[in-house]
């Protein structure tokens, strides 16, 4: 789906999903003309890394065990003698080092790596993936898979890093997944997920920054009776808008297709599931006195002839479920965004 969405908006959706993309480095970007998303993100790449790489890789304490004869830290006496490692003069130690081995670092070397073996980069982007890897030598190689990108924890220490942390994503998703890297079998990955973190990211910012509506994200908490919820799901909103005495509750959705059919040739309907969340969450809704709650499933566009645009009244609850096309001039993005919103809050 992604290849119907003009790499100028892509440029312009991450440049309102990350303040980063406005540095002076990143300007160019602006005005060059890419043929494939995967050109802009090997490009941003190239530009972030040797940036990155200035300030100083990014060093945290890491937990190491070894086998020593030099004490330090602890002595782990159960793997020593598990290990029988007293008969090589020797213990099992745990103790903390201050590392480049961390796990952002990490990430970044494993697709410099795959980018630069990439028979889909070009040329001269392979030359300066290869000659960033030096500075990495104290890093490990892991295997990339989308686990890893969930496990990274950010902090001011390390909150420069996320920018070039979710740019290794999208290369992940866009090339990584889908060529052959020498494994017996390639990965499986669902199309429906590519470009989701950043719709979404770039729909936060974009009202956060361009709207007086008070824009949040909060976790709505289950109206459970007895105050029980263990193992009920998390409920973590997309974004929230608020205006006067009046909220909505948006979740984004990115697929290759909106709406479904449960047999060949039958009407094409809602997709039940998004439906349930969204609804869950307007019930889940704690109202302050005179607050009126609705909802909005705002999916992006496709090039499926039949897409959602609906308004239900639910008990007395609004729900609407509409789509955005990313595939017009992104002034008309802008203004989309604008009044998808703006009939809920002028009723």
């Amino acid at each position: 789906m992604e290849t119907s969405i003009p790499i100028q908006n892509i440029y312009y959706m991450l440049s309102y999903a990350y303040q980063t993309l406005n540095l002076s480095e990143y300007k160019k970007l602006g005005v060059e003309q890419f043929t494939d998303v995967k050109e802009l993100y090997a490009e941003i790449l190239s530009i972030g890394i040797p940036v990155l790489i200035r300030g100083g890789l990014m060093k945290e304490y890491i937990n190491i065990t070894e086998k020593a004869t030099v004490l330090r830290g602890k002595i782990d006496i159960h793997s020593s003698i598990k290990q029988n490692t007293l008969a090589d003069k020797k213990l099992v130690v745990i103790h903390d080092e201050f590392s480049e081995d961390n796990l952002p670092n990490q990430i970044i070397k494993s697709t410099l790596v795959c980018l630069y073996r990439s028979i889909q980069v070009r040329e001269e982007h392979r030359k300066k993936f290869s000659s960033y890897l030096p500075y990495f030598s104290k890093v490990s190689d892991i295997e990339l898979h989308l686990s890893r990108w969930k496990d990274v924890r950010y902090n001011q220490q390390n909150i420069r890093y996320q920018f070039l942390i979710d740019i290794c994503r999208f290369i992940y998703e866009a090339l990584l997944l889908v060529e052959d890297v020498g494994r017996e079998e390639r990965p499986h990955f669902e199309d429906d997920q590519r470009l989701a973190s950043l719709y979404e990211k770039f729909v936060f910012a974009f009202y956060t920054r361009e709207t007086d509506f008070l824009v949040s994200r909060p976790q709505i908490k289950w109206m459970v009776d007895n105050e029980f919820s263990e193992a009920l799901p998390v409920m973590r909103t997309d974004l929230v808008l608020k205006k006067g005495d009046q909220t909505l509750i948006v979740d984004t959705k990115f697929y290759s297709e909106n709406m479904i059919s449960r047999f060949e040739n039958s009407p094409v309907k809602q997709r039940s599931t998004n439906l349930y969340q969204i609804f869950a969450y307007i019930n889940n809704w704690k109202l302050q006195k005179d607050e009126v709650v609705g909802g909005m499933l705002l999916y992006a566009k496709t090039g499926v002839m039949t897409q959602p645009n609906h308004r239900y009244e639910i008990k007395g609850k609004t729900v609407i479920v509409t789509s955005l096309d990313l595939n017009q001039h992104f002034d008309g993005i802008k203004n989309d965004l604008i009044s998808v919103v703006s009939d809920y809050f002028s009723n």
